[in-house]
């Protein structure tokens, strides 16, 4: 249709969130948000429906909690008008998203979805923000169906509609920073990283103006906010240091002096189980991070010292141990455990891109096979408890888990004595992985990748024997977990990798860096990001 022909209906995005359209293909509005511009067929007038008077049915998707209640937090209190420009999306959506009996039956899974881990807003808080909403009834769009997990975009573009600015009389609140850290965690769901590292420096910046680090300025506040101050903090210094790691970005926040103050208004498992995964996070510190990122340059080395010592201060962490995690729920303990395995395989990767390890070490940290100690554990444990305490955890426990499912299968595709024992262990991890809602695409290829080469091998299809070719395998690339071929992918913060055909025999430093042959892969040069 040509761009410039008008209509006589809005599109229905415009619809859904009671906007003004202009009528055209590739609407004003659309083109801003970056949503898609369609126009439904117009039905026939018979087949129009009464509105539903039947309650909200609730959201099945974590995600969508999350942007449904972050949307409640925004719109709470916005009730300006939108000036002067009748084109302006400021503050409109709170005559929309008003049903309060809508958003009170998310309640529910905000309990069960949020509060264990983001203990920041109260279920009181929660509540309250509902109860406050302008009392205009127009959330029909969202009341008369189930939302599926493409209307998570949906939610998170209704939740930036009604985020005011800062005005000059404003102060940051508690509020706006978790509604901030709801949409960082939205949009890791959503694949948009950059735009969730946007939303993640947003809530670092308002921690800072709240100057929750200054114990002086803490304790002229009451106790209850206090707490809820420095659960908040700590909220961000975890999610900071994850995407840290997964998308090698500097953390900018250092962790307070103190863990959070239990002040009754979290139930008591809730919080035992938030400050073990804070005591787990702490390991991640500056000087882990540093050596994180110099896996990507190839002039820094590290201490061969510093590897088994990592792994004994992780281990001997009782935060993520059985004991521990015993009193929480299965959705808990999935997180604490899978995080504390995920751990030690990024020391592993550490000291793999710089060529630390041996086939042949007696030290089971700087062994080339390390992975595989894991695999039997953490198949038992997903075998263990339900896809949906799995689930609820995101992209976070998704990236996780691709790493550890990588680099068992690198290993495993590389020891014939391991692959007879583990490799059953990786097709179950490789299922279940795959399984999960909205798989990275990249990581899908790379595992994909592994699991027909070791599906040709146990068919007898093709060795492993390592770099036939000499002519082509002369020479590889690492990438951050030491696997060969190393290629960048532009589009997102992922390394596309092939499966690792060498490796096998223990690692000599004598080299030259960058060489590898049918005997030993030295330290290589490494792309910089």
């Amino acid at each position: 249709m040509d761009n410039g022909k008008r209509r006589h209906k809005a599109c229905d995005p415009c619809s859904q969130r009671k906007v003004r359209c202009n009528g055209r293909q590739g609407c004003q509005q659309c083109e801003h948000l970056n949503l898609p511009c369609k126009y439904s067929a117009a039905a026939p007038r018979s087949q129009y429906q009464r509105r539903s008077t039947k309650p909200a049915k609730k959201l099945r998707n974590p995600l969508q909690a999350i942007a449904a209640l972050a949307t409640s937090a925004s719109v709470h209190g916005s009730s300006r008008t939108a000036g002067t420009n009748g084109d302006s999306l400021q503050y409109q959506a709170t005559a929309e998203l008003s049903d309060g009996d809508f958003f009170v039956a998310l309640l529910s899974d905000f309990e069960i979805f949020v509060l264990p881990f983001h203990p920041a807003i109260t279920m009181s808080e929660a509540q309250s923000a509902i109860e406050t909403m302008s009392e205009n009834q127009e959330a029909r769009a969202f009341v008369k169906t189930t939302p599926e997990s493409s209307d998570i975009s949906k939610w998170v573009s209704m939740s930036l509609d009604a985020l005011t600015p800062v005005l000059l009389q404003e102060n940051i609140s508690v509020r706006r920073v978790a509604t901030s850290q709801f949409l960082h965690v939205c949009f890791m769901g959503l694949g948009r990283y950059d735009i969730a590292f946007y939303y993640l420096r947003q809530s670092v910046a308002m921690l800072e103006i709240l100057r929750i680090r200054d114990s002086s300025s803490m304790l002229v506040l009451p106790f209850t906010e206090r707490s809820q101050r420095q659960r908040l903090y700590w909220t961000v210094v975890i999610h900071e240091r994850f995407y840290a790691i997964a998308c090698h970005r500097p953390a900018l926040l250092h962790p307070l002096e103190t863990l959070p103050e239990p002040d009754g208004t979290i139930p008591i498992d809730i919080n035992i189980g938030f400050i073990q995964i804070i005591r787990l996070f702490l390991h991640i510190d500056d000087d882990m991070l540093s050596k994180w990122f110099a896996t990507f340059d190839s002039e820094q080395r590290i201490d061969l010292s510093w590897v088994p010592e990592k792994h004994q201060q992780i281990e001997a962490e009782t935060a993520g141990g059985l004991d521990e995690v015993a009193c929480l729920s299965n959705r808990q303990q999935v997180d604490l455990l899978i995080t504390k395995h995920w751990m030690r395989i990024l020391v592993w990767q550490i000291a793999m891109s710089k060529c630390l390890l041996s086939s042949g070490s007696s030290e089971q940290s700087m062994s080339l096979s390390f992975p595989i100690g894991i695999s039997k554990h953490l198949r038992d444990l997903i075998a263990s408890v339900s896809k949906q305490d799995i689930e609820v955890h995101g992209s976070g426990i998704q990236q996780k888990l691709f790493e550890l499912t990588d680099a068992i299968a690198s290993v495993v595709l590389t020891s014939p004595e391991e692959r007879r024992q583990r490799v059953d262990d990786f097709n179950f991890l490789f299922r279940f992985w795959k399984s999960l809602p909205r798989p990275n695409a990249v990581q899908e290829e790379l595992l994909e990748s592994k699991h027909s080469k070791l599906a040709e091998v146990e068919l007898g299809t093709a060795g492993l024997e390592p770099c036939e070719d000499r002519t082509e395998t002369s020479r590889w690339e690492l990438d951050r977990s030491g696997r060969c071929h190393a290629v960048r992918s532009q589009e997102r913060n992922i390394w596309r990798v092939a499966p690792l055909q060498c490796c096998q025999s223990q690692v000599s430093r004598k080299e030259e860096p960058g060489v590898c042959d049918d005997r030993k892969i030295v330290n290589p040069k490494r792309p910089q990001i």
